[in-house]
């Protein structure tokens, strides 16, 4: 998110912020820089400590995975020797030499057996006969032969049943010459009445448990499911109960439950409390269930002994919590303090400054900002000082020049009436009149001098004017009487033209009338000539060209007959222009008077000769060089 999109989400926490914190801790920025530190310091002690925890806890998860998997691996390692004692016994136990009844040759093969397997205790082979009971037929060590079996030491044989031969059984722990062991079983393969017991060192078997290796104090112990010790790192307690109360007995409860629910392989308890069946301070216990037997894996060790570095750590971070909380209130209490002192004597200058004091001392020997701050009120005050002085000085000059201005608009008032006057009376036809420039004022002398050029100007057009109305008049009349002249002159000519028209046309008539009887006579001399044979040919031909002639004299009557027309047309609309250009002319006359008489209302000093290029003012062609 760019600024511009973050800037209204700001404006709106801060304006929160200012509702809902009061007054007298927003007029105070000690009491807030208290507040912001104390924010602070709870801010580092809260996570401070939620770190420690949470670098605890999974420290404490960390070491209760540990044991989780170690006590699944020591129930993998027990199983594995089981294991591996139950194919032995098996394979033992198909021995042929087994049937035999040869008591010494028994025994001294039961003997050399024992002596090649690791971690074996004895070696019997017992009969199981309906009539007798159990007894023993041979042992690899010191059992009597043909002893019956007790319930004392390996009573626990008269209860087991086999479907097979390759079945094998494995017992609890037991006791025998103060050793403790534990038995398996198999069928003797020759002899179905005959059993191949295998007795394996418990201690032998712990050997394998690593429980105490991995802590101060830990130990692994294998409990049955009706809570009796079967295996332990610690030199006693096997055969006793695990435990007595319930909670001490949770982790085989639990070990119990994932053995019926087949998810999980082994857990972890992590606050066990202290007992002083198992260890006397709170310690952490894993659990898993040993596969085939009804077994399960302890692995216990002291919290204190686990989680030694989880609480140095915790009290390391406590202490740096605590350590950063306390420099955080020193630091931002020194700074707290002298910056609070600071803007205290520099509100203090302000408001001296405020009352108007402005010789009060303004300075601090401080560099960082609220050092830049004292320069900047210093500077304002400097500042704030030569504006006033400037504004004196100017208040000084602006009276000056008030004064100044007052004699200016005096001036300019007294001459702008003066001008008015000589403006009233050229408007009343005066244009004499003039304004004087006095070089007091220079935008008064240009409006004087630009008045008087244009008075000037003014004065030598009216006069023009006034010779030009003369001149309309007299051109007026003169045109008026030259019209009259000329109009009637053109209906003179129109008049004679129309009686010449009259005349052609009576003419042309006499000479139409003419050329039809001579054409007729000329038919009339053919037709007689024809008929009296008479020659009249040349006084024929005589006739046709008078007959020409005669038409051609008619043809040109005709023309100036036309000719006449036109021109009496032409003389009529002559005379009508003439009536027209009279009537203008009259008309410029009577307008030319009144402006005449307007124009010699006003006063001149003298005429001004207005130049016409036609007409009766123009001058004469004679008086050119």
């Amino acid at each position: 998110m760019s600024d511009d999109e973050e800037a209204p989400t700001s404006n709106v926490f801060v304006r929160a912020l200012r509702a809902v914190t009061p007054n007298v801790l927003r007029r105070r920025f000690a009491l807030k820089f208290a507040v912001v530190l104390l924010v602070m310091a709870a801010s580092v002690g809260v996570i401070g400590i939620a770190a420690t925890q949470g670098l605890t806890n999974q420290v404490q998860d960390n070491v209760a995975n540990e044991y989780e998997n170690l006590a699944a691996q020591e129930a993998d390692l027990i199983a594995n020797e089981l294991d591996r004692h139950k194919l032995t016994t098996q394979l033992f136990s198909t021995n042929p030499e087994w049937g035999a009844n040869r008591t010494e040759d028994l025994r001294r093969d039961l003997r050399i057996e024992r002596s090649d397997l690791d971690a074996v205790s004895d070696i019997l082979i017992i009969d199981r006969r309906a009539t007798t009971g159990e007894r023993y037929v041979a042992a690899g060590a010191g059992t009597e032969a043909d002893q019956a079996v007790t319930q004392a030491d390996r009573g626990w044989v008269s209860d087991l049943s086999f479907r097979r031969t390759s079945e094998t059984r494995v017992s609890g722990v037991y006791q025998v010459d103060g050793e403790h062991v534990v038995g398996i079983v198999s069928p003797v393969t020759v002899s179905q009445q005959r059993l191949l017991l295998v007795e394996v060192s418990v201690a032998d078997i712990a050997a394998t448990l690593r429980g105490a290796e991995r802590a101060e104090g830990g130990f692994t112990e294998v409990v049955n499911g009706s809570g009796a010790v079967q295996m332990s790192e610690r030199s006693s307690g096997l055969l006793a109960p695990y435990a007595t109360n319930e909670r001490t007995l949770a982790p085989l409860e639990n070990a119990k439950q994932l053995r019926l629910d087949g998810a999980q392989r082994a857990g972890a308890i992590s606050d066990m409390a202290a007992s002083t069946a198992v260890i006397d301070e709170p310690y952490i216990v894993g659990y898993a269930p040993v596969e085939g037997v009804d077994w399960y894996v302890l692995s216990h060790a002291p919290k204190s002994s686990v989680f030694g570095l989880v609480q140095t750590v915790s009290n390391w971070g406590t202490i740096a919590t605590v350590a950063g909380v306390l420099l955080i209130a020193l630091v931002g209490a020194t700074l707290g303090v002298s910056t609070s002192r600071s803007i205290n004597r520099l509100r203090d200058r302000a408001e001296a400054m405020e009352s108007g004091n402005l010789d009060v001392t303004i300075h601090s020997n401080r560099i960082d900002d609220i050092g830049r701050l004292y320069d900047s009120f210093e500077n304002m005050r400097d500042a704030l000082t030569r504006q006033i002085q400037e504004a004196e000085q100017a208040q000084k000059e602006a009276e000056v020049s008030r004064a100044e201005a007052m004699e200016l608009s005096n001036y300019l008032q007294d001459k702008a009436e003066e001008y008015s006057a000589i403006m009233q009376r050229c408007s009343k036809g005066d244009l004499t009149q003039r304004m004087e420039p006095d070089g007091e004022n220079e935008a008064m002398d240009r409006i004087a001098e630009d008045f008087n050029g244009m008075i000037d100007e003014l004065e030598k057009t009216t006069g023009q004017l006034k010779r030009f109305a003369e001149e309309v008049n007299d051109a007026g009349d003169v045109v008026q009487q030259s019209a009259e002249s000329v109009r009637d002159a053109s209906e003179q000519v129109a008049d004679s033209v129309q009686k010449i028209s009259d005349d052609a046309h009576e003419e042309m008539d006499r000479l139409d009338t003419l050329s039809e009887t001579m054409d007729e006579t000329i038919q009339q001399l053919e037709t007689v000539a024809d008929d009296n044979d008479i020659d009249v040919t040349a006084q024929l031909a005589a006739l046709r060209d008078v007959a020409e002639t005669v038409n051609d004299i008619a043809e040109l009557t005709e023309q100036t007959m036309a000719e006449a027309e036109t021109v009496a047309g032409a003389a009529e609309e002559q005379a009508a222009e003439l009536s027209e250009v009279s009537q203008q002319a009259e008309d410029l006359t009577r307008y030319a008077r009144p402006l005449g008489d307007v124009l010699g209302s006003f006063e001149t000093e003298a005429e001004h000769e207005f130049y016409f290029p036609t007409g009766p003012g123009s001058p004469s062609t004679e008086e050119e060089p």
